[in-house]
C-alpha cells in the first residue's frame, strides 16, 4: 500500500494513472470535499488540511489500518509531514533531519554557508529589534519572510527601519528570518538524483521581478536556458553542490533558486525538496519527456523508470516557457481565448470569480488564473511568444471593482530580486 498526502492544491492528480502497479491500493490522507480520482482503496479526511497534527494523526490511522510501504507527497506543507511518517514507520525518502533543512531557510542557508555557498546575509528573528539590528548592521532594502513558508505568502521587502514596526505581531516567536535583499535575476533549477547519479538538472530563468511580480498583478513566466549555456552549467553545478551540502538522501529531487547578479555572481535565494510548483511542471513535461510529478511519484514507490530516456530527452529537448496570469482585486467579468499555438493552456477561474477583500491580500505566487507553455527552438522567438501570449491572455480577462483595494503587506512591492 502507498499512503499519498494530498494537498488540495493537488486535487485531481491522476496518481492511479501514474501508478498503475499500484491502482486499488492507494491510501489518500486529504482534504474535506477534495477529490483524489479513482484507484484509492481508502480515502481519510480531515477539515483543516493546514492542521499539521490533524494531517498526522489521520495518516497514523491509515498506516495502522493499511501497512503503507512508501509516503508519496507532492507539495511543500507536506514534506516535514512525509519525513516524520517515514521516520515512525521505517520507509525509505526523505527523513526528518534532511526535510528540516530543505525547509527551514535558516538551517538551509547555514549549512549553505558552511560548504562555501553564496548566501545573502541573514539573521533569524523574534521580534521587531532583531529586525531593525540586521538593518543597522547591513544598511539597505532587506527581505523578511518565514523560515518555513512557500508561495511568497507572509513576505515583506523592507527600505526603512521604521516599517518593521508594522512586522511586530508576525515576526514574534521566531518563525521568521530576516536577509539581505540582492539584487538580481532570479533563476530556478530542477533537479533528480536516483541511488546517487543525477538524472536531469534543467536550469530556468524567471521574467521580471520573478515570484514577486504578483504583488504588482504582473504576469509571471519563466524558460529555460541552453543546456550549452554557461549559466546553464554554473547553476547545475551550484545546485548539486548545495544538495550535497544539505543532509540530503541519495534519492532526492529538489526545486531551488538563485539571484544572478549583474557581475554574473550566483546567490542561494532558497532550495525545496520538492518538484516545482505552478505551472513549472508543464514546462519541465516538455523538457523531460514526462511529466515530472509521475516521474518522482514512481521513483518514491520503488516502481520502474525509464531514467536513460529521461536523461536523453532532457540532452535533446526543445526550448520551453511558461507563463502565469494572477488575480486583480476584484470580480471577474470576461474571460480570455486560448491563444493560437499554445501549449497545456489552463484556466483555474471562471466569470464572477470573486477576488477581492482578504482573499486578494493572502493570494501567493502560484494564484494563477490562466497557465500555457509556449516552446521554440529560437531563444528569441520563444521570449516573444511569451510576451505576446501574456499581452493577449491578460487583456482577455475583464474585471470588476468590488471594494477599495486592500493594501498589501507593509513594505510588500515590485522588486528584482525574489523569494518562494
Amino acid at each position: 500500500m502507498i499512503l499519498v498526502l494530498i494537498s488540495p492544491r493537488q486535487a485531481g492528480l491522476p496518481f492511479a494513472q501514474w501508478l498503475p502497479e499500484e491502482a486499488g491500493r492507494l491510501v489518500a490522507v486529504t482534504a474535506s470535499g477534495v477529490p483524489v480520482g479513482p484507484g484509492f482503496a481508502d480515502v481519510v479526511t480531515v477539515d483543516d488540511y493546514t492542521d499539521d497534527d490533524a494531517v498526522l494523526a489521520a495518516a497514523r490511522e491509515a498506516g495502522r489500518r493499511h501497512r503503507p510501504r512508501a509516503v508519496l507527497a507532492l507539495a511543500e506543507a507536506d514534506v516535514e509531514r512525509a519525513a516524520l511518517l517515514r521516520h515512525e514507520w521505517g520507509l525509505p525518502g526523505l527523513d526528518t533531519t534532511a526535510a528540516a533543512a530543505y525547509r527551514d531557510k535558516v538551517l538551509m542557508k547555514r549549512y549553505a554557508r558552511t560548504a562555501g555557498i553564496p548566501v545573502p546575509a541573514f539573521a533569524p528573528v523574534d521580534d521587531v529589534r532583531g529586525i531593525t539590528d540586521f538593518m543597522a548592521a547591513h544598511p539597505g532594502r532587506v527581505v523578511v519572510k518565514p523560515r518555513g513558508g512557500s508561495g511568497s505568502t507572509g513576505v515583506h521587502v523592507l527600505d526603512a527601519p521604521g516599517r518593521a514596526d508594522d512586522l511586530a505581531g508576525q515576526v514574534a516567536g521566531g518563525s521568521y528570518e530576516v536577509e539581505e535583499f540582492i539584487e538580481g535575476a532570479l533563476h530556478h533549477v530542477d533537479v533528480f538524483r536516483v541511488a546517487g547519479e543525477p538524472v536531469a538538472a534543467v536550469a530556468s530563468r524567471y521574467t521580471g521581478a520573478g515570484c514577486l511580480t504578483h504583488w504588482a498583478d504582473a504576469p509571471l513566466g519563466s524558460r529555460n536556458l541552453d543546456p550549452v549555456d554557461p549559466l546553464h552549467e554554473r547553476l547545475v553545478a551550484e545546485t548539486w553542490r548545495l544538495i550535497d551540502a544539505l543532509p540530503s538522501p541519495d534519492t532526492v529531487c529538489a526545486h531551488a533558486e538563485f539571484f544572478v547578479t549583474e557581475e554574473g555572481r550566483i546567490v542561494l535565494c532558497e532550495v525545496a525538496a520538492r518538484i516545482g510548483g505552478g505551472p513549472i511542471p508543464a514546462m519541465l513535461r516538455h523538457v523531460l519527456g514526462t511529466d515530472p510529478r509521475e516521474l518522482w511519484a514512481r521513483v518514491e514507490c520503488g516502481l520502474p523508470v525509464a531514467l536513460d530516456t529521461v536523461r536523453e530527452h532532457a540532452r535533446t529537448a526543445p526550448r520551453a516557457a511558461f507563463c502565469g496570469i494572477p488575480p486583480r482585486h476584484g470580480r471577474v467579468l470576461r474571460l480570455p481565448q486560448v491563444p493560437p499555438g499554445v501549449k497545456d493552456f489552463v484556466l483555474s477561474t471562471r466569470v464572477g470569480d470573486d477576488w477581492s477583500g482578504e482573499r486578494y491580500r493572502l493570494r501567493k505566487s502560484g494564484d494563477f488564473l490562466a497557465t500555457w507553455v509556449v516552446t521554440d527552438p529560437d531563444p528569441a522567438a520563444l521570449d516573444g511568444r511569451l510576451d505576446a501570449t501574456a499581452q493577449l491572455v491578460g487583456e482577455g480577462f475583464g474585471w470588476e471593482d468590488v471594494d477599495e483595494p486592500v493594501p498589501v503587506a507593509a513594505g510588500s512591492g515590485a522588486a528584482d530580486g525574489g523569494v518562494r
